[in-house]
């Protein structure tokens, strides 16, 4: 089961360089509590509902489906903090379904498993910090984001230079 706080259909802020909007899945739980976290509700699991993974999957497709919107983005919360095989589940039937999946997590790279990675687009990493906070993007400067293009990993920026 995974715990969702809300299904956002329409969102044009959470994929920086992306000129199309994106269906966005708020994840309810969160026990990092970054001092200046804009999301502080959705630190308790409980704020959020419990769904299985093929109610998420299909919401998320017949509202997708109607709009062409084609990117998934999951946040929250903590994504990487639900159960873990709900959200690779969830993962490898979004893929499945043509969708590019984001994951904004205070998870370092490294630390976020393979078989999670293997099904991502976008992965912004890192604990939030407010005193890094950047004025463009919803993010702070020590958050690092990273792209799979089909050959691998690689490290990317869209804050203004």
């Amino acid at each position: 089961m995974l715990s969702i706080a809300k299904f956002d259909r329409y969102d044009l802020v959470n994929t920086p360089g992306a000129d199309r909007p994106a269906f966005t899945l708020w994840f309810s739980g969160c026990s990092q509590h970054c001092e200046g976290c804009y999301n502080t509700r959705l630190w308790d699991r409980a704020a959020g509902k419990e769904h299985d993974v093929d109610t998420v999957v299909f919401t998320i497709a017949n509202s997708c489906e109607r709009t062409d919107v084609t990117d998934v983005v999951l946040l929250g919360g903590e994504p990487m903090e639900q159960d873990a095989t709900s959200l690779k589940n969830l993962l490898m039937k979004l893929v499945r379904n043509g969708f590019k999946v984001w994951m904004y997590t205070s998870w370092e790279f490294d630390d976020i498993p393979i078989d999670i990675k293997n099904y991502l687009y976008t992965i912004k990493c890192g604990r939030y910090d407010e005193s890094l906070k950047c004025d463009d993007i919803p993010s702070s400067t020590n958050q690092k984001f990273y792209r799979n293009d089909g050959s691998g990993w690689k490290e990317i920026s869209f804050r203004r230079q």
